[in-house]
């Protein structure tokens, strides 16, 4: 059977292995006297002569498989000789008879690597993760996971649905503003009073989203491959049916690894549905390609530029249609030397949308520009901690026709939640949501307050 590359990782293996045997106390049955066949052979695994000690354990196998301190040398000896297979068969027999014992899964899962079993290996090395281990151990084996990812995107087509409930409250699911009248310039500052269905509306909500990603390689040795994906949420105003939405989106691109940079290429496509219509709330529809370059500077800080043209058009309001043109640029920085890994990022973007019916929609042209930051934190084995801060300003490109004022918005974005990592599919968040869209036109000017709890599996 031939080797993966994944195999070549004996040091890192070795390095696993004295921290997992330091970490857990593993006690292998020592010999007593120099003929002892187990101690003659952890003399030369010390001596880093593994086909000598698997060349002495292999023919004593009949009489001795079934021993865990034979099949983990055993194990240990055909590993790092070449000889994976027969490494899984004794590292399995002490992992049947030992669940817990850390050093002997850790094993076992380089062996599967070893014999290109990427999904074993990985099963193997989250339940050494699960178990209590020094930090050191920790950062390794998540370097295994690490390679085991980049090695399958590089080498299989991969899918990853996933899927997720919540349950929570929004104050204001029409995003409206709370002022009952309003003064109308455009009719010599005519009060009106705005019917109850364009004021803010809260109601208790329900929300079910369903996804797939992909990715497939396309050419190994240029470390190009396709991606893709496609989104799917329903969102239940249960007490305000009128704005339920549903929402599809996808994507389709390509990316190219070269060393630490990456580049991709996309278009994507979104579709929302409102159910109940109004100038305030109504279909939109989104069309567009990105394109994006990372690099990364070391493990902890990476740099991306981003830019996307989309065309966003209403069907049943065409005068709002507009085509839009945003880019950006991001970094990021993971304190990994410390407590919870904290990881920090920022960003700024700005772009323009051009009204396409200049005569009568100019007024929904716009340029804007923003700044987002945010970062998370691990503060328990299973607990992230994450938040966010996003700002967009906006000025418009003619005076709105009934206010008769150059639009200005402000508006904020702030977010905060906690993950709960329930096993390696499963996961439990709750969340809180603040934004205020602070507008020179009154009917534009909101505030909204979400609260929500969502369960999640990544299959």
């Amino acid at each position: 059977m031939g080797e993966s590359p994944l195999a070549h990782r004996h040091v890192g293996g070795a390095r696993l292995r004295r921290a997992c045997v330091l970490a857990l106390w593993l006690a292998l049955p020592a010999a007593q006297s120099a003929e002892d066949p187990l101690a003659a052979a952890q003399s030369l695994l010390d001596a880093r002569k593994p086909a000598a000690a698997y060349a002495l354990l292999k023919p004593l196998e009949e009489t001795l498989a079934g021993d865990p301190g034979y099949d983990y040398l055993l194990g240990i000896a055909a590993l790092d000789s070449g000889n994976a297979l027969d490494a899984v068969f004794a590292l399995e027999r002490v992992v049947d008879l030992a669940p817990d014992n850390g050093p002997a899964r850790a094993e076992l899962a380089r062996a599967y690597l070893a014999l290109g079993e990427t999904e074993d290996a990985r099963k193997e090395f989250r339940k050494v993760k699960a178990l209590e281990l020094p930090e050191d151990v920790e950062q390794r084996i998540d370097q295994y996971l690490a390679t085991i990812d980049v090695y399958e995107n590089a080498t299989r087509t991969r899918f990853r649905p996933y899927v997720q409930m919540g349950l929570g409250y929004d104050s204001n699911v029409n995003s409206a503003t709370d002022q009952n009248l309003v003064a109308v310039p455009a009719l010599g500052g005519v009060l009106f009073e705005l019917s109850d269905r364009s004021l803010e509306l809260d109601s208790a909500i329900w929300d079910l989203t369903a996804g797939l990603r992909f990715t497939s390689p396309l050419s190994k040795a240029h470390g190009l491959s396709l991606y893709g994906g496609i989104d799917l949420s329903h969102r239940l105003a249960l007490s305000e049916a009128d704005f339920t939405t549903t929402d599809a989106a996808g994507q389709l691109g390509l990316h190219l690894r070269r060393d630490r940079n990456q580049f991709r290429v996309g278009l994507e496509a979104d579709r929302l549905k409102v159910d109940g219509g109004s100038t305030l709330a109504s279909d939109r529809e989104l069309g567009g390609a990105t394109a994006q370059w990372q690099h990364g500077f070391s493990d902890t800080d990476q740099i991306t530029v981003f830019g996307q043209y989309s065309m966003v058009r209403y069907p049943e309001q065409r005068v709002r249609n507009v085509n839009r043109y945003t880019g950006g640029l991001g970094y990021a920085h993971v304190f990994a030397h410390v407590t919870g890994k904290p990881a920090l990022f920022a960003s700024g973007f700005g772009g323009v949308e051009n009204a396409l019916r200049e005569s009568t929609g100019a007024h929904f042209g716009r340029d804007f520009y923003g700044l987002r930051v945010g970062g998370q934190i691990a503060v328990r084995e299973k607990g992230t901690v994450f938040s966010a801060v996003t700002w967009q300003h906006s000025d418009y490109d003619s005076r709105d026709p009934t206010f008769l004022v150059l639009r200005e918005d402000d508006f904020v974005d702030v977010s905060a939640g906690y993950r709960h990592q329930l096993d390696p599919h499963w996961s439990v968040s709750p969340t809180v949501r603040y934004n205020q869209n602070d507008a020179n036109v009154t009917t534009s000017n909101y505030d909204r307050f979400e609260v929500m709890l969502t369960v999640r599996n990544d299959f």
